[in-house]
């Protein structure tokens, strides 16, 4: 985040911190309460020299530059008995040796954690993100701030969420939650404040072959510059044990939401459903779930064909609620001694305040070099990376349906590692009835060289499609050698090259980028 520019960034910069700080003194605080535990601490400096043909990415106005990067951070995991916590802070400084209007400082945080404040009753939950955003997904693109692209902005998010689980002896067991939640950012989005209650019931041993569950949320989103949302619901579920193979199930509720849209199709959202039906399960490797009733009807397939393998596909159409008319859901997981194979495919009805609060923005990461795997706790060996969440896509103040499939495969040997994702995501905002579609991929091969060596080739597509059929497409491949010099001492070298292109009025770029970094731990 960019230092506050004027009264009304100060203003919200201020309350964010206020509330960043009250969370992570409740949270330091309850750690003094319970047992020590573990607590990793480990401050980092990362500096780089990176030189760049094109830094304004425009190749009309297309001009070179290096640029100093000094970064440090500080990482921290604590585990106790009764507390978890993990924080990633960095505070990237860049400087511009032609462009020196580019220099600027841009923070970036990951912080989380949970207290249990009365033995298995009472809970906190805390997290905030700080971060940097596309603002414009038509207008100039970059996955980084050593640019002068333009076309970012600062956001901020926080959330605090206490709750209690209580226990009705062996009759049932519950939970109520309250969540405020709160999104800002600098420009192209406004900025929101959450309020939300959960409650839920689950039956106990008591009710024998009868199991059942009710739920209740009220989730209402005010937003500065434009409509407030509120989804409303309570369901109820009942299953009844007939014998080993085949259950009475029956399922039921009321929605009432409250959120702006132009689309015919959302006047019937607010209302009651219920269905009765069955479920078979012959054995455990596969079950059948199917339900029917007045504004609901939906069926659930699950396979287990291993235990390393699970395939769940639901289809419902409901005529009421968040997202009424018909639904499909999916997920998919495989994985062996040296791969993993995951897909999922979802619908909902969001906003883009919802989707940063559920997602995160930007994950500061430590990436082992040999086979991939992410560590959220970044340590010596690891390439510090920042990682985007999601497709590149425009700030809306809008409520958005989302259909969203993706997957991904990794390998990981000895010496080798590769890692492959794809993804579509097709969205239309209910307001303006626009619709928008992003494919794209991205690939990641790590290989050891030497013992301290480690060569890394990384690439990524994404082709956005607006309404009109107007294409925007951007692409980048890396190639990185990385060497850890010593325990706590790390370098590389990296050259990219990115294009962007569209086929519309929007110009695009090409640049070639070379660099080198140290990062040492302390």
């Amino acid at each position: 985040m960019t230092a506050p520019r004027n009264l009304t960034d100060i203003m919200i910069y201020s309350r964010y911190s206020c509330r960043l700080w009250i969370t992570l003194c409740t949270l330091l605080l309850c750690a003094t309460l319970v047992e020590a535990g573990d607590w990793d601490i480990t401050p980092r400096i990362l500096v780089s020299e990176v030189f760049s043909d094109n830094v304004n990415l425009d190749d009309e106005d297309k001009e070179y530059d290096m640029m100093t990067e000094v970064t440090p951070g500080i990482s921290i995991h604590g585990e106790g008995a009764r507390i978890r916590a993990d924080l990633d802070y960095q505070m990237q400084n860049t400087f511009f040796l032609r462009e020196s209007d580019g220099n600027g400082t841009f923070h970036q945080l990951n912080a989380n954690g949970t207290a249990e404040l009365t033995r298995n009753f009472f809970f906190v939950d805390g997290e905030s993100t700080v971060g940097q955003a596309v603002i414009d997904a038509n207008d100039t693109t970059s996955t980084g701030n050593l640019n002068n692209g333009g076309n970012r902005t600062d956001f901020y998010t926080y959330r605090l969420s206490p709750y209690i689980l209580p226990h009705f002896g062996n009759i049932a067991n519950g939970d109520l939650r309250y969540t405020y939640s709160s999104v800002n950012y600098d420009e192209g989005a406004s900025d929101s404040e959450q309020y939300r209650i959960d409650a839920g019931l689950v039956s106990g041993r008591f009710w024998g072959p009868l199991s059942w569950s009710g739920e209740y949320h009220n989730d209402e989103l005010r937003r500065d510059s434009t409509s407030d949302t509120k989804f409303e619901g309570a369901s109820g579920n009942a299953r009844y044990l007939i014998n080993n193979h085949f259950s009475l199930v029956a399922q039921g509720g009321y929605e009432h939401n409250e959120f702006e849209s132009s689309s015919q199709d959302n006047d019937n959202e607010n209302g009651t459903y219920w269905a009765v039906g069955v479920l078979w399960q012959p054995s455990r490797f596969y079950s059948l779930e199917a339900l029917t009733g007045n504004n609901l009807t939906t069926v659930t397939a699950s396979l287990y064909p291993t235990q390393r393998t699970s395939l769940v596909v639901n289809y419902s159409d409901m005529e009421v609620g968040r997202s009424p008319g018909e639904v499909w859901t999916g997920s998919f997981r495989h994985y062996t001694r040296h791969t993993n194979w995951d897909a999922s495919y979802t619908e909902e009805t969001t906003t883009t305040q919802e989707l940063l609060l559920e997602e995160g923005g930007v994950a500061i990461l430590g990436i082992d070099p040999i086979t991939g795997v992410v560590n959220d706790n970044p340590q010596p060996g690891d390439l510090i990376v920042q990682v985007p969440f999601g497709p590149v896509t425009s700030l809306s103040d809008e409520v958005v349906e989302r259909k969203r499939a993706s997957g991904s495969v990794g390998l990981h040997t000895g010496k080798t590692g590769l890692l492959f994702t794809v993804f579509n995501e097709k969205r239309r905002f209910l307001s303006s009835q626009t619709e928008e579609e992003t494919n794209g991929f991205s690939g990641s091969a790590n290989r050891r060289l030497a013992s301290r060596t480690n060569a890394i080739v990384t690439g990524s597509w994404q082709r956005r499609t607006d309404e009109d059929n107007s294409e925007r497409d951007f692409w980048f491949i890396e190639t990185r050698l990385s060497r850890q010099i010593r325990p706590r001492l790390n370098g590389n070298v990296f050259y990219r090259f990115s294009r962007e292109e569209s086929d519309g009025s929007q110009s695009g770029y090409d640049e070639n980028r070379v660099g080198a970094t140290i990062t040492a731990f302390f």
